[in-house]
């Protein structure tokens, strides 16, 4: 029997050595993001709209990806062949795609409409990150950048300058001024307990991932009444899509709010489409039924009925998705307008309570040696 050589036996160790500690990267190696997932959303347009194997398509985009997401689209395709539909697959993977196009992909695929779903999905995701990238992006790098700024200039006035005050007013047998000692008092707690706000963060993060998990949030951090209860024509955007879609395939309307019924992953707003459904049942307008139920304004409604009478409904349904989204999204810009000066002023006080708590002992001071 030949014995191997010291070069195979070299190379055996580094091919062990070499190994990845998992056989599968898990959460924590990396994580998913926003155009990775846009991505796929276009790769899975486009395979169903040709008829392509979406399990041949994922393979062949599997080789050129790693970390967290390999990890994920290989889940993908292991249901796939498993024989799960796509729908449901994507649904027991989380972070596959962006969540706004789910719904959209849910309701397509019960409604048989897949391919024009996912096409549409693409096409609205792509046009709100652009719209969320130049309205929020510069406002959030000036935010993080003043934050940065201000944390770099307390740690230099906590670590350098209070210790010097303490030892100026030790020497002169000077008592410092009350909103001093509270500010002292207040850099001391931050030293001494560093570790919470870390702490907090972890456990928000969990939070949020249990949350998730259990449906009460969707979305982020948007708790599921904020659409169920307190404001449901946020999500008429995306029923209006669908209705689009289903026009557009020539199905009927009664089955598409039967759909909507059955796959919202939201309970209250199951409910209210359960509720619309109940209502074209007794044969009352659908679009009157969509604004009873505030995910439709009665000049809509009166579009609506007009485009369908014209036989233009299913592009009046996606200019008035396009309109509804707009508005929405003009009415958070506004009140981002409004929180950042907020934002600034408050941190002008703060820098200013500090500059004054620290200019006070030195007035102090004077007037001891006077």
């Amino acid at each position: 029997m030949n014995k191997p050589s010291r070069f195979q036996s070299l190379d055996q160790l580094w091919r062990w050595g070499s190994r990845p500690i998992f056989h599968r990267p898990r959460w924590f190696l990396g994580r998913v993001t926003h155009s990775q997932q846009m991505a796929l959303l276009r790769i899975l347009a486009v395979a169903t709209e040709k008829q392509l194997s979406l399990i041949d398509v994922l393979e062949a985009f599997e080789k050129d990806i790693h970390g967290r997401w390999r990890f994920q689209v290989s889940r993908l395709i292991d249901l796939l062949r498993s024989g799960v539909p796509l729908a449901d697959a994507i649904e027991k993977v989380p972070d596959l795609l962006p969540s706004n196009a789910f719904f959209l992909i849910k309701a397509g695929a019960e409604s048989g409409t897949l391919p024009s779903a996912l096409s549409l999905a693409a096409e609205v995701c792509m046009e709100q990150r652009a719209e969320r990238v130049r309205t929020s992006t510069g406002v959030l790098l000036y935010i993080l950048a003043v934050c940065l700024v201000l944390f770099m200039i307390m740690l230099f006035i906590g670590y350098w300058i209070i210790p010097k005050f303490k030892k100026i007013f030790y020497d002169f047998n000077v008592e410092l001024p009350s909103l001093t000692q509270r500010i002292i008092e207040a850099f001391d707690l931050a030293a001494n307990y560093f570790w919470v706000p870390i702490v907090a963060v972890f456990l928000l993060w969990i939070a949020q991932k249990i949350l998730i998990r259990i449906r009460f949030l969707e979305n982020g951090w948007r708790p599921t009444f904020v659409y169920g209860l307190i404001y449901p024509r946020g999500r008429a955007p995306d029923v209006l899509r669908f209705l689009h879609v289903t026009t557009e395939s020539g199905r009927p309307l009664m089955g598409a709010f039967e759909t909507l019924a059955h796959t919202s992953s939201n309970r209250l707003l199951a409910e209210r489409f359960e509720a619309i459904l109940q209502d074209v049942h007794k044969g009352n307008d659908c679009w009157t039924a969509l604004h009873d139920y505030s995910l439709l304004t009665p000049s809509e409604v009166r579009l609506l009925q007009s485009a369908q009478r014209a036989g233009n409904l299913s592009w009046a349904l996606k200019a008035i998705a396009k309109s509804i989204e707009r508005r929405i999204n003009y009415r958070m810009m506004l009140i981002r307008e409004y929180l950042e000066p907020a934002f600034i002023v408050g941190l002008g006080a703060l820098v200013g309570i500090i500059v004054i708590g620290l200019f006070l002992p030195l007035v102090s001071v004077i007037y001891s040696q006077a």
